[in-house]
């Protein structure tokens, strides 16, 4: 049970998701801010891939304008991410200091 007191969590609480890859496609994804809402000028978008074992596997970073975020990764980087893995989204604003928030995170299925 929570209350204003006691939020029942501490810190920020992203979204959990899987992240679906398909063997033989690229991956192919745009996000766009909600409520007509925009990215600032500076902001950093990227997504961290690690092994089941929680090795690092990858990093793919968003091309970021202020009204969206994509990715174009190629079917070659795609396919050698493993089932299991785990991703965690990151968007870093351009604040004082930098604030990043791991905005999604889950593991990755294969398809």
């Amino acid at each position: 049970m929570t209350s204003p007191v006691d939020p029942g969590y501490l810190g920020y609480q992203p979204t959990v998701e899987p992240l679906i890859l398909t063997t033989g496609a690229s991956f192919v994804q745009t996000i766009q801010p909600s409520d007509g809402a925009v990215f600032p000028t500076g902001t950093t978008i990227s997504i961290a891939l690690t092994a089941p074992s929680g090795i690092p596997l990858a990093a793919w970073s968003a091309t970021v304008t202020p009204t969206a975020a994509s990715w174009a990764v190629s079917t070659a980087i795609c396919d050698a991410i493993p089932a299991n893995s785990r991703y965690t989204m990151l968007v870093t604003y351009p604040t004082t200091p930098t604030t990043t928030y791991a905005w999604y995170v889950g593991s990755v299925i294969r398809t």
